[in-house]
């Protein structure tokens, strides 16, 4: 009976302290489940002003960049030609002029259909102007442009020519012009026209393939130089030194940058043939 008593004794002291630590323990999860929802309701205000904010930012973003993609084609072109130098004005020109003229037999084959069709002159180049892709699309879509804001269609034409120097596109203002003076049938004008210029293009072409070997040529006899030069820098850079770091050798370096340019400028004008 004494061993009972004093079991249920320290029974009773040790529930004391279990007591209080359970009571402890349940309001620190207490505690933590508020910070859990004070948390949580901070996380979604948070989210909440990202979301409210990023909707004007967003939609600002959005009208600018809408804008900034509806900027005049013209306003692009002229900041492009503001900071291009003359050499890449030159190429682009070059590359383009070389679209056109591959475009031409298209476009001609398209004038001569509208104008089957029952077209006239004007409305077949508006049509082929919407059917046919740039530059030479462009090109016709500005004639019918300058024709519907009062111009006659030979200033027109005349200013077709004069932005596209090239001989196939003087040859159709010409007979364009003819045509209209002496009121020939312009279907089988723009058929020989087509056939003249496909021609040309062929001969091109053939004239491209025999001269091929001429213009590699040039290009391995105004590389080898340097690429020389640069090899026995790196083999022996005592043997090159005198040559870039004396009078002298500034010299012979300026004489054969001439006559370099001077052989590069002759193979050239050999390999270089306009049908």
């Amino acid at each position: 009976t004494d061993d009972l008593l004093v079991r249920i004794r320290a029974l009773d002291q040790f529930s004391g302290p279990m007591s209080r630590m359970d009571k402890q323990s349940r309001s620190f999860g207490g505690t933590l489940k508020t910070v859990g929802k004070m948390a949580l309701l901070a996380g979604g205000a948070a989210t909440g002003a990202v979301f409210a904010l990023a909707g004007p930012v967003t939609s600002r973003l959005a009208r600018l960049r809408g804008t900034a993609s509806h900027l005049p084609a013209v306003h692009a072109a002229s900041r492009a030609r503001l900071h291009a130098p003359g050499w890449l004005d030159r190429l682009l020109a070059a590359r383009r002029l070389e679209r056109v003229r591959a475009q031409l037999p298209e476009g001609l084959t398209g004038l001569a259909t509208s104008v089957r069709a029952g077209l006239s002159l004007p409305q077949a180049i508006q049509a082929a102007g919407t059917q046919m892709a740039d530059p030479l699309g462009a090109e016709f879509r500005t004639i019918a442009s300058a024709t519907a804001l009062g111009a006659t269609l030979e200033q027109a034409l005349d200013a077709f020519e004069a932005r596209t120097p090239l001989p196939e596109v003087k040859l159709l203002v010409a007979g364009l012009k003819l045509a209209r003076t002496t009121g020939g049938s312009l279907a089988p004008l723009l058929d020989r026209l087509t056939a003249t210029v496909r021609e040309r293009e062929k001969l091109r072409g053939q004239v491209a393939v025999l001269t091929a070997q001429g213009r590699l040529s040039g290009w391995v006899v105004g590389s080898m130089p340097v690429v020389l030069l640069g090899v026995m820098s790196l083999v022996d850079p005592a043997f090159v030194r005198p040559l870039l770091a004396t009078a002298a050798g500034w010299a012979m370096l300026a004489v054969a940058v001439v006559l370099e340019g001077l052989g590069l400028f002759m193979i050239r004008a050999i390999v270089r043939v306009e049908p």
